[in-house]
């Protein structure tokens, strides 16, 4: 899954038609070196540090293009059973029920100079965008990690015999394909935490289990699970507002997009839930 490109066309031919190069123009890194000639021209500025994007690492279900309220189905009760040859046996009760998902409006929001799009050498303007769309990727990530936790009944990882009764728990509710995702400071303990003379977080690894740490999880938090159980859905793709009127007075367009989301488990019995907070900290 890839980030979906902002249709930009007018913000592009907003750039195009700007044919000026007023005195006191944005002057790149790099244009122009210490000794006073010429160097490598930056092309594009690097956006923020943000966390990686790890819908598509877990296997998180994703869906867009969605147009209105969604529910994704699952069955429920069907069971088998041994049963002598007269016998007729128990009747399944199957139900058919999912997640339902609903949009949520996610509001991207930023004001840049005029200036900005002026550079002949730079695409500045583009780097904003991207860097908003990232921005949007990262949002939907962590309120997603972190909306699915659940505190309560959640197992306290303390030491190494924690970590074996919550995966034998993880287990009895046949999770498969389970990876722990986990916050940085609940990792950082977990590397500390000794089974015997081995750590119990090893290059990525408990007990044969792949680690995945993300500062998209806060706290103290501990996720066990199966992702691909997990469904994010896109409500039609980005609204996008290139507002190069309102604000120009003050030399200043504004780039404004709208998107919606939701998310859910599929199947709840899919994730179990830890911390390694204690109350002792």
């Amino acid at each position: 899954m890839s980030k979906k490109a902002v249709n930009n066309t007018d913000t592009n031919d907003l750039f195009r038609r700007a044919q000026i190069a007023p005195i006191g123009q944005i002057q790149m890194r790099g244009a122009i070196t210490a000794n006073g000639y010429a160097g490598t021209a930056v092309n594009r500025p690097e956006g923020q540090q943000r966390p990686a994007n790890l819908i598509e690492q877990l296997g998180v279900k994703f869906i867009d293009g969605l147009t209105a309220n969604f529910s994704y189905p699952r069955f429920d009760g069907n069971t088998s059973e041994w049963v002598g040859e007269t016998e007729s046996g128990n009747v399944s009760s199957t139900t058919v029920e999912g997640v339902k998902l609903t949009p949520r409006r996610l509001l991207s929001y930023v004001e840049y100079s005029n200036e900005v799009v002026l550079n002949p050498n730079t695409d500045v303007a583009g780097a904003i965008e991207d860097d908003l769309i990232a921005s949007i990727w990262e949002k939907v990530q962590d309120t997603m990690f972190n909306d699915i936790y659940t505190a309560q009944g959640a197992t306290t990882i303390a030491n190494y015999n924690n970590i074996v009764a919550f995966e034998l728990a993880a287990s009895q509710k046949k999770i498969n394909n389970g990876v722990y995702l986990v916050s940085p400071i609940a990792a950082s303990k977990l590397k500390k935490m000794m089974n015997g003379n081995t750590p119990v977080m090893n290059n990525g690894m408990i007990n044969g289990y792949k680690v995945v740490e993300t500062p998209s999880l806060d706290g103290e938090k501990v996720i066990f699970g199966d992702f691909s159980k997990l469904l994010l859905g896109q409500f039609g793709g980005y609204d996008v507002t290139c507002d190069n009127v309102t604000m120009q007075h003050v030399a200043t367009i504004k780039l404004i997009i709208n998107s919606w989301w939701d998310w859910g488990k599929i199947d709840p019995n899919a994730f179990a839930f830890a911390t390694t907070a204690t109350t002792n900290n």
